[in-house]
């Protein structure tokens, strides 16, 4: 486990991030992983700025921030095993391709999974 978690800050009304955010806390056996709304408290301490950072994932890993494809690529490894070897073979692909699908996700989250709030982390999950 890392000496510190990764505060891992998602868009509390996309039923995809929430998702994700679900999915990735069922794995968080370890508590490698604190999640938290890019909107709330958590991310004001982080220094986020007001109203949270729209459209895309946040990681802090300690000091470091963070985002998009870059920010996947940390939740992989925190998860361990074949996912820390994924994460470890999608750092060949250039940030440039990474990060252009990373939005092409983005972009279109509503229409995946359409808008939804925050309801699919349970209390314990969520630090706010």
């Amino acid at each position: 486990m890392r000496e510190t978690p990764l505060v891992v800050l998602i868009d509390g009304t996309c039923a995809l991030c929430n998702g994700t955010a679900a999915w990735l806390a069922r794995r968080n056996a370890a508590g490698g992983m604190i999640f938290a709304t890019n909107r709330g408290e958590v991310a004001r301490i982080a220094g986020e700025p007001p109203g949270g950072d729209q459209g895309t994932l946040v990681v802090w890993a300690g000091s470091h921030r963070l985002v998009r494809s870059n920010a996947v690529l940390a939740l992989l490894r925190g998860l361990g095993g074949g996912w820390r070897l994924l994460a470890w073979f999608a750092c060949f692909c250039p940030l440039v391709l990474r990060d252009f699908i990373y939005d092409q996700v983005a972009r279109r989250r509503h229409s995946f999974a359409g808008p939804a709030v925050c309801t699919r982390l349970s209390p314990y999950d969520l630090a706010e």
